[in-house]
């Protein structure tokens, strides 16, 4: 009996401890006040999870100062090399942000941190939930073409209880019109790869943890 105990407290320690191992910390820094990122993005956080997401803080717009923003950010929030650190912004089709990206991309590159873009905007991630589509396409029509399958959608709604059931479709499709531009000769995270987005990548990250 004395070694079932024993057996039982040894078990019961090993268990303590993986509670009290800190969780992984995703640091995502988006554009703005707006909130439909953080929206979507929460929704893959509950306490079964292995990590913690958290914003890095500022109103910022432009990708470069956002970048800048997540570098301070990652500093005073201590990451380790088990952490994540995530720029999330919209291409748009405004030239006058093309040198801005790419001096963003490259410096975030310089500080490990994942640049997750959409061109023209998030939405066209929602949008592949739905159908999936090569045309090239700016802000508006995005919105546009996703309230002819969800009516009710506006910027700051939570739109992810109504899509979660096609998210298996919009990864494939995210992934497929990536391997399209690629094969056409076009740089995802600039004007001409459009449309095209990288959300999938940060939401299989979230999904694995």
């Amino acid at each position: 009996m004395g070694r079932g105990v024993g057996k039982n407290r040894k078990i019961s320690c090993e268990r303590v401890r993986k509670l009290r191992e800190p969780k992984r910390k995703i640091l995502i820094a988006v554009e703005g006040k707006n909130k439909t990122e953080k929206n979507y993005f929460n929704n893959f956080e509950n306490g079964n999870r292995s990590y913690n997401i958290t914003y890095a803080r500022g109103n910022n717009t432009d990708p470069l100062n956002l970048v800048k923003m997540l570098i301070k950010e990652m500093k005073l929030m201590q990451l380790n090399d088990n952490d994540l650190a995530y720029c999330v912004f919209d291409i748009d089709m405004d030239l006058n942000r093309s040198k801005l990206i790419l001096e963003a991309i490259s410096l975030a590159k310089k500080n490990n941190i994942n640049v997750i873009t959409s061109t023209p905007c998030i939405e066209l991630w929602f949008l592949l939930h739905y159908g999936y589509t090569t045309a090239n396409i700016d802000n508006d029509n995005v919105i546009k073409r996703l309230k002819c399958y969800f009516p009710k959608y506006e910027k700051n709604f939570n739109i992810f209880p109504h899509i979660i059931e096609y998210l298996p479709l919009a990864l494939e499709r995210a992934k497929k019109l990536e391997k399209y531009q690629l094969s056409n000769k076009r740089k995802i995270g600039t004007i001409e790869a459009n449309p095209s987005t990288e959300i999938y990548k940060l939401v299989e990250v979230l999904l694995e943890n």
